[in-house]
């Protein structure tokens, strides 16, 4: 009571207790009658007070089973308790919380999220901020506040963005080494040091592989009291920080060979049992035991395959000797699987032969054949191929597997999108979701089917409908799989660009920051081209047009070195449309004339519909060139270009390339002097407006030549720039947030399921609600959207 007293007097100063009602309180003899007292001071005062009670698991019993309790139940309305404890178990049953309202914050919760390591680190870096050194920096702590807190502090000491990651590693070592694990005890660091030997870590792991019963205690201290151990809540489950791990591993090789032989010998055995073939057969593999590393993987690849594991297949796949392969073919559609989703596709139709050649091959095996080789040839732009057996298949065998089915139906969603049926395509989608997830559910493939549906609103040019689709599902493959795991890096390529597309740029450097890298060997080549043309935008629209040149010539490379002609054409299109962007007339002719001569030469090899995309690319970039010329009249082969290329667009749903060849046609149109240029131009910033292209529209706005004096704008100028002013009124009125709460809001969503869809608390989503009203001066949720839409933040 005396701690209590002392600290509401010295924090409310005059506001505080008086002497005579704090002698009273400290001479009390019952406690309760003490605390009384205090609790009706409290009451008194003009102000709101927070008790900080630090290390509550560690009050005496009775102080927690009576004072405790009496204090949360009899706590008047200005006072708010916050207690900070140890997870032990001694807090919950001493029934201290359950007599009031507490809101509990976890380790988890304290952990810092990736957006939150960003701000910190810019706070710091300003402009300078690397989102990809950010990005491995919050890999490197985990989220963990004290280590980005140690990196920050490397930061000002060496103020070098390059050498920060190798100082911040280094100081984040030395805590590991000299605060941590040096500090405790010597039979604690004989465990720790052993313990650098498994990936996931249970009490009952280390009894059997150590030979020491009841460690569940020091591994539970160990968790609670450093941050050596990392276990997700309600679960016995654990694992080392990475550093930590590291640390720990490099004297783990110092002991004798064969005890660690034996060490993972029992850590094999006792893996098996519970169901752990991954763990059970690299624990195998460490005790030289090969043949049974062996037989433990290929019992579990089907799963390792459906559940996004397919670097972890491919590292067996490499392990494995040609003749270790042949002796299994358990390893052989597992691994096509993962080769038919990378660069190497030749090693996987190798893998497919050998499949097909099986004798007695089951309908069930000859149809996850098909459906490799239709992957295989998605992934290298081969529709032809995946077309041709896909014919074979009008519907998957009864036999099929369960988790096959939807890659099936995803192949003919892809087919029917590049056949300019984006209806269609999505129709194929709704087939997945009669299946059963409990057999079927994969997130590899529903993660794709996401994409799928994302990018076919993208075709379309339909922003915000992507968005709303691809934010979610990039959420729960991140959660289920991992940031740089290449369907997380597909749909983070999707989502960049709908969020682009739709005219906003912020965090878009961070979302797409760490991905190039994975989808450069496994991303199918629409999300490379998104990856890269957005990042390149990006970089033009912050003044970094070196960088916007590097990644386009660089997408350019990649073409080129996989064999994929239309990573090659999107690369000069999107050249083309920079240096003309900029008035380079000659460079963007010849770019363009570059671009139609690779058309030439490969249109024999493309299939009908890459044709008509490449063709629709090709007359942009001619109408592109043509345009950034101010001087010689336009050609008559001009408008002929830009309305092949709108009648392409049209063809083939691609929404966004027909608003950009009606907005060309209608700048055409206005320089040969014709009437019909301003009806042109108002139905292409109508249909933008509609569809939410507002970055199309911002990027069309006419520009001047820097040196011409100030003269009377152009009627078609008056127009676009009235319609960007009312496109773009709400963009710095609202933040990035609330205008992804206003989207939600508009489809007449919960704030349970506003808060479902952007993964943030129901609490969060009323606080951008009452920002919105305010700025919107609205007077609900209706009236917030009808002015969100008078003030054209979103298409009526």
């Amino acid at each position: 009571m005396k701690g209590l007293t002392y600290t509401a007097q010295a924090s409310c100063g005059k506001r505080g207790f008086a002497e005579p009602i704090v002698q009273w309180i400290e001479d009390c003899s019952d406690p309760r009658e003490a605390l009384t007292g205090w609790l009706a001071e409290v009451a008194a005062l003009s102000v709101d007070v927070l008790l900080v009670l630090d290390d509550a698991d560690l009050l005496p019993t009775s102080s927690r089973t009576e004072v405790l309790s009496y204090l949360l139940g009899n706590a008047p309305a200005n006072l708010h308790v916050a207690l900070a404890a140890r997870p032990t178990g001694a807090l919950m049953a001493c029934g201290a919380l359950s007599t009031a309202k507490v809101a509990r914050v976890t380790a988890s919760d304290l952990r810092f999220h990736l957006d939150e390591t960003l701000a910190v680190l810019s706070a710091n870096l300003g402009a300078q901020c690397n989102p990809e050194a950010g990005i491995a920096l919050h890999e490197l702590t985990e989220g963990w506040p004290f280590g980005v807190q140690l990196a920050v502090a490397a930061l000002h000491r060496s103020g070098d963005l390059e050498g920060l990651l190798r100082v911040a590693t280094a100081d984040i070592r030395r805590y590991f080494i000299d605060s941590v694990i040096d500090t405790q005890s010597a039979d604690t660091v004989h465990l720790l040091v052993r313990l650098g030997l498994f990936d996931v870590i249970h009490p009952e792991l280390c009894s059997a592989a150590l030979g020491r019963e009841a460690l569940a205690q020091e591994l539970l201290r160990l968790q609670d009291e450093t941050p050596l151990l990392l276990r997700a809540e309600g679960s016995d489950w654990m694992r080392l920080h990475p550093l930590a791990r590291e640390v720990l591993h490099e004297r783990l090789m110092q002991l004798p060979r064969e005890e660690r032989r034996s060490l993972s010998r029992k850590a094999s055995s006792w893996y098996a049992t519970q169901g752990l073939y991954e763990e059970a057969a690299q624990q195998a593999f460490l005790a030289d035991d090969i043949e049974s590393a062996i037989a433990l993987v290929e019992h579990n690849t089907y799963q390792m395959t459906t559940q996004g594991k397919s670097a972890a297949v491919l590292a067996w796949y490499q392990r494995l000797s040609p003749r270790d392969l042949e002796q299994h073919p358990g390893f052989w559609a597992p691994a096509a699987w993962a080769l038919s989703m990378s660069d190497r596709h030749a090693e996987a139709q190798a893998l497919i032969d050998r499949i097909l050649d099986t004798p007695n091959l089951p309908p069930e095996g000859r149809f996850e054949a098909a459906l490799i080789e239709i992957t295989a040839a998605a992934f290298s732009d081969r529709l032809d191929r995946a077309s041709e057996r896909l014919a074979e298949w009008p519907d998957p065998p009864a036999e099929a597997r369960p988790a096959d089915v939807p890659i099936f139906y995803i192949g003919r969603a892809f087919l029917a999108l590049y056949s300019g049926q984006t209806d269609q395509a999505r129709l194929e989608l709704t087939n997945i979701t009669n299946l059963d997830e409990t057999v079927a559910y994969s997130p590899v493939s529903y993660g794709l089917a996401d994409y799928a549906i994302g990018l076919s609103y993208l075709w379309e040019g339909r922003y915000a409908l992507a968005e709303q689709v691809l934010r979610p599902a990039l959420a729960r493959t991140e959660q289920q799989l991992d940031r740089r795991n290449p369907i997380a890096c597909m749909l983070a390529a999707a989502l960049a660009s709908a969020c682009w597309g739709s005219g906003r740029n912020e965090d878009l450097r961070a979302l797409l920051a760490g991905r190039l890298t994975a989808l450069e060997r496994h991303g199918l080549p629409d999300a490379l081209m998104l990856a890269y043309s957005t990042q390149a935008s990006i970089a033009d629209h912050e003044g970094r047009q070196d960088q916007a040149l590097h990644l386009l010539e660089s997408l350019n490379a990649i073409g080129q070195r996989r064999g994929v002609p239309r990573l090659q054409i999107k690369a000069l299109f999107e050249l083309v449309r920079l240096h003309a962007r900029h008035r380079r007339s000659e460079t963007s002719r010849n770019l363009s004339t570059k671009l139609n001569s690779l058309l030439r030469d490969c249109r024999t090899h493309l299939p009908p519909a890459y044709v008509a995309w490449a063709e629709m690319h090709a007359e942009l970039a001619n109408v592109h060139a043509f345009l950034a010329q101010e001087g010689p009249p336009l050609s008559p082969d001009t408008l002929t270009a830009v309305e092949h290329a709108e009648a392409l667009a049209q063809k083939l749903k691609r929404g966004g390339e027909e608003v950009e060849a009606r907005l060309l046609r209608a700048e055409i149109l206005r320089r040969k002097g014709s009437e019909d240029a301003r009806p042109v131009l108002s139905e292409a910033i109508s249909l933008a407006q509609a569809a939410g292209m507002l970055r199309l529209l911002r990027d069309s706005r006419p520009e001047r030549e820097p040196a011409a004096p100030s003269t009377e704008e152009r009627p078609e100028e008056n127009l676009l720039q009235s319609s960007l002013d009312q496109t773009f009124r709400g963009q710095t009125l609202l933040t990035q947030k609330e205008r992804q709460v206003l989207s939600l809001l508009s489809r007449n969503l919960s704030n349970k399921e506003i808060a479902r869809a952007m993964d943030v608390g129901e609490q969060t989503v009323k606080w951008h609600l009452k920002n919105l009203f305010g700025k919107l001066n609205a007077a609900g949720r209706k009236h917030a959207v009808a002015r969100a839409r008078q003030l054209g933040l979103f298409p009526r």
